[in-house]
């Protein structure tokens, strides 16, 4: 989806995608609060820290001269397309390094599992309704999207299917929306699809530890 629109608070003023994906954020963050352990909501928030800490100073990387003329520009801008790669990357790495600590059992990779499903769903929902894009782009979004994760929720019961048919059904709605498949969203998906998998061989693994 395009962001066609921005939003002002006092004097700081967000694009769509960030006011989208901070919501997303929360609402997913009191999901796993409320279904599951106070452990894997903080696993969750933990993960969205790491997210938004690389994301907002990846603006180093990807813009060094510009901050180091003007170092107050780490508070207004931040690392786009690129940040946000580096930020998912960069959660990758956080969970692989915790995994020994964090023990993975079935209860948490059903939890990270849906995290990685509603993180996305609620996005692409969000996007559609703060933006303006076309209307049959918007449709197709919200309403496929929807279909599938009530599909997975009540019928899907292996989780790595799950994600696998998640990610499948986001490529082909991205082909209908403005930016067609070479958009971040699919890249990014492609990602959280390979954090999900490994998430669950950190599972068979804790699994195998323990037998």
């Amino acid at each position: 989806m395009n962001n066609t629109e921005w939003f002002s608070i006092r004097t700081l003023t967000l694009p769509a995608a960030a006011v989208a994906l901070l919501v997303a954020f929360f609402i997913v963050w009191l999901v796993l609060r409320v279904q599951y352990s106070k452990k894997w909501s903080g696993v969750y928030g933990d993960a969205i820290f790491t997210f938004i800490l690389v994301w907002k100073f990846s603006v180093i990387v990807t813009d060094f001269k510009a901050v180091i003329a003007q170092p107050f520009a780490l508070l207004y801008f931040n690392g786009g397309t690129v940040g946000v790669f580096l930020g998912v990357l960069a959660v990758l790495l956080q969970l692989w390094w915790k995994q020994p600590k964090l023990q993975f059992d079935a209860t948490g990779v059903i939890a990270c599992s849906w995290a990685i499903i509603l993180t996305q769903s609620i996005y692409q929902w969000l996007m559609v309704l703060l933006n303006d894009n076309p209307a049959n782009s918007e449709v197709i979004t919200l309403v496929v999207l929807s279909a599938l994760t009530i599909f997975i929720l009540w019928k899907v019961t292996a989780i790595n299917y799950a994600l696998i048919l998640y990610t499948i059904g986001l490529i082909m709605v991205t082909y209908f929306q403005p930016l067609g498949l070479w958009q971040m969203a699919v890249g990014v998906s492609i990602i959280l699809l390979i954090l999900g998998l490994s998430i669950q061989g950190f599972a068979k693994k804790y699994e195998a530890n323990n037998y």
